[in-house]
Parts: C-alpha cells; structure tokens; sequence
C-alpha cells in the first residue's frame, strides 16, 4: 500500500507537466531531452522578449529561395533544433560585433539563435525555430554578448549587468542608425563586450549597442497581416492602401476632395500626402516617396516604407 501511495503521488505531481506535451510519444522518436528548472524558465520569460537556443551548426541546407536552414546540435549531440535563416535575421560576431551575411553561417561555427517567444512555433521535434537574432562565437578572440531588456539606468532586468557608456560605445538601432543613450532605456539590447566587473551586477563599458524596438515590430507585421493580400508592385515597390494602414496604427484619415490630398494625425504627428506627387509633409518637415502615390478602385495607395514612420513610437 505504501508503494501503491508513492507512485500515486509522483503520479498527481508529475501528471500536469507529463500532459503537457503538445504532441503523443508515438509520434516522435524517444529522446533524452534536458530539462530546464521551473524557476529558470519563468526569470528568462520575465528579463527578455528573446529565447536563446545554442549549439554547433552541424549542417547547412539551402531551399528553394537560397535560404539557409542551418541544423544546429548540442555539445552532448544528444539534441537538435533546425534554424531557418530569413533575410531578416541579425546575425553578428560576438568579437567583433561586424554584422555578417547568412552565407557567413557555416558548419563548425559555434552560435546563440535568439528567437521572439511572443510568436507561435509548432510544438514537434526536432524544433523550427525562426530566429531574429544569430551570435557567432568567435573562437579566436574573446567577446561576450547580452541580450535582454534593460531598465531606466541601463541595469539588466535579472539584474546581471550595468551599462557605462563610455565615448567609443557605439549605439545603433537595429537598422544600423546612430542613436542616443537616452534612446536605449526600457529596451531590450544587444550589448558587445570583452570585460566587466565581479560585482553584482556586473558593470561594464561596451563596445556596441543595438537597440530593438519588439514593440513596433509587433505591430508592423499585425500591419501586414491587416494588409493581407491588399496590395500591388509598382517600380519594384510596394503600393499599400493607406487608410486601412493609418487607422490600423490609431490615426486619424481625412480625404481632401479639392485638393486630392490625405491628412493623417494622431496627437502631436500629422502627415500630408498629396495623390500624384513624391513629395509629402511629416510635422511640417517635407520628404519624398520612391514611387508618387495613386488611386485604384477608389482607394489610396502609397509606398510601403511610410510603415516605418507611421509605426514608429
């Protein structure tokens, strides 16, 4: 009876993680999987929009459009993930913090994969992981990279790293602009560096910074979701038809018959665009599209790269 009661026990602890399993145990091969303490998952699900996954790319596969699929394993070789690397992938060296090309990803090469945990990913194995962020580990000389959301006084949410900024500290947004610290408080960063302090947290002066806004990220692509299908090529450009586009981001649309001019406003922004002309108004200050914008089947389309300013914070 005591041995009835004990596995009846390990059966109701054990039971809610064993049921979990987005898949049955017949449908995959068994494997010896590692298991992460609770209490580590839920501190890296708080201090980061990033999951990290690390290994050795032991193969590289190209697909139909040139893509690199990289299968990437373990240490142990116990266990792989498959990584599909997109034109949108940041991919640096941890030592020189040079951004590379995905052709640069190679077997042997030893890498971190950072992937969003707010996007869906089907639970099979081994995982397909679409990853935003690649770190090459450079072998040859040391450089250490952090990832994680950063607070007002540029202290890591886990609290393991303090940011100094010293003069020769690059700091970019994740398009490779020039960007000022203030700009990096509450965000989440890639921060390059060789040494830091033993102290808790550790403090360091690095060498780079990369500034990543997940917040307007999400919405850009919920903006092409709510694009869909609505849209046309012109001059190897993107028409999109800019209301749905304006109001989707809480702005205001107004259509000026006379003048066949679109005021768009939210707060303190506002634009003027102008059907038929490059040039149009943001907060008074005038800029150019590639290609002018025009009218099809009662509706106005403008380039695509007005996301960008219309998304941004």
């Amino acid at each position: 009876m005591k041995k009835l009661n004990t596995l009846t026990i390990a059966a109701l602890v054990s039971g809610p993680f064993l049921f979990q399993a987005p898949v049955s145990a017949q449908s995959i091969a068994p494997v010896n999987l590692p298991v992460m303490p609770i209490a580590e998952n839920v501190q890296q699900q708080d201090v980061s929009n990033f999951m990290k996954v690390s290994g050795v790319i032991s193969k590289v596969i190209k697909d139909d459009a040139n893509l690199p699929k990289l299968i990437v394993e373990d240490k142990e070789k116990t266990t792989e993930t498959h990584l599909n690397i997109t034109d949108e992938a940041l991919i640096f060296n941890s030592s020189t913090t040079e951004q590379l090309k995905r052709d640069s990803l190679k077997e042997g090469l030893l890498i971190d994969a950072y992937y969003d945990k707010h996007k869906p990913m089907l639970m099979i194995y081994p995982p397909r992981i679409t990853p935003e962020i690649v770190i090459v580990n450079d072998e040859e000389k040391t450089g250490n990279v952090k990832v994680g959301l950063f607070d007002e006084n540029l202290v890591s949410l886990d609290n393991d790293l303090k940011l100094n900024i010293g003069e020769k500290t690059v700091i970019l947004n994740e398009k490779g602009k020039n960007i000022s610290a203030e700009e990096l408080k509450g965000k989440e960063l890639i921060v390059f560096y060789t040494v830091s302090t033993k102290s808790i947290p550790a403090q360091t002066t690095p060498t780079k910074i990369i500034a990543l806004d997940i917040a307007q990220k999400h919405m850009l692509e919920e903006a092409q979701f709510a694009i869909g299908d609505d849209y046309y090529m012109e001059k190897g450009e993107k028409m999109i038809p800019i209301r749905k586009v304006a109001e989707h981001f809480g702005y205001k649309v107004e259509w000026q018959n006379k003048s066949a001019t679109i005021e768009i406003r939210q707060q303190n922004r506002s634009f003027l665009i102008s059907i038929g002309k490059e040039q149009y108004s943001y907060n008074k200050s005038l800029r150019y599209f590639k290609v002018v914008p025009e009218i099809k089947n009662g509706k106005a389309y403008v380039p695509e790269e007005i996301l960008d300013i219309l998304g941004a914070n």
